[in-house]
């Protein structure tokens, strides 16, 4: 099976649904201050377009023809915390559950982690938000856990962002 995301949201209308939510980074003539996510100076995201795909198979499928195996889908979660269309709550509740139920699912425990991609948006609220959910799930773990967001090097990929993190992380 193939699994994957794209979006090409860099149109006249994306970027200006997005600068009037004031998402987007302003700093247009210091591109490497831009998009720094969990930065104390962070200020929004750079809007960005990709794509990527995954080649997912069931692990006895894949042993018995040999296949040079990458990565094992253990887990996953996903939630909503239907507070506002576009803000999480400040909590970061669902977050929490998102993470809760993926390693619930996976049978691991915080201290097998071995590094969290963050969604780092590196907007004010969201990256706070984020901070404070893993606080919450990985308690002092979180410290010892490397932590980055490819949005710093990639921006917003929006609809394409999940699956070319996944490949990244692989």
């Amino acid at each position: 099976m193939l699994a994957g995301g794209s979006e090409a949201a860099v149109t006249p209308i994306g970027i200006a649904a997005f600068n009037a939510l004031r998402v987007l980074s302003t700093r247009n003539s210091e591109p490497r201050l831009a998009s720094r996510p969990f930065d104390a100076e962070r200020e929004g995201f750079v809007l960005s377009e990709g794509a990527a795909a995954l080649m997912l198979e069931d692990l006895s499928f894949a042993q018995r023809r040999g296949a040079n195996i990458l990565a094992e889908i253990m887990g996953y979660g996903v939630s909503s915390d239907a507070y506002h269309v576009t803000q999480p709550t400040e909590d970061g509740e669902g977050a929490v559950r998102a993470m809760q139920m993926a390693l619930n699912k996976a049978g691991l425990a915080t201290t097998e982690i071995d590094y969290i991609n963050a969604h780092g948006t590196s907007t004010p609220l969201n990256d706070k938000m984020e901070t404070k959910a893993i606080k919450a799930v990985f308690g002092d773990t979180a410290y010892h856990i490397p932590i980055s967001s490819t949005k710093s090097m990639m921006g917003h990929l929006l609809g394409g962002g999940g699956a070319v993190e996944a490949a990244i992380c692989v």
